[in-house]
């Protein structure tokens, strides 16, 4: 069962943040200091993959206008973080708006 706790992790600049983060696995999640660029490459890749996504419907269906707005919860296991993409109206999912002009 997911557990949460709050850890720290430090930034690029240095600075060291608190975040809320789930345990899934076995694994318990300990208070040490992560780096959260870990996490922002999971971001990075995502962005990647649905702007990838974006540019091949852009050329078909043409849309005026889309935006994207994704929601990612920041998890450990195995003692290393992880992004998940979750579902439920209080937490995160991955939404998609095109408009097309008259």
């Amino acid at each position: 069962m997911a557990s949460e706790k709050i850890i720290p992790l430090r930034l690029s600049d240095g600075e060291t943040i608190k975040v809320e983060v789930t345990q899934i696995g076995e694994q318990p999640v300990s208070s040490e200091t992560r780096i959260f660029k870990k996490a922002t490459g999971i971001i990075k890749s995502i962005a990647n993959d649905v702007a990838e996504t974006l540019k091949e419907v852009n050329e078909t269906v043409k849309p005026d206008k889309f935006s994207v707005t994704f929601g990612l919860e920041i998890a450990v296991e195995s003692g290393e973080l992880t992004g998940l993409i979750v579902k439920g109206s209080g937490k995160a999912n991955l939404e998609i708006t095109m408009e097309w002009g008259e």
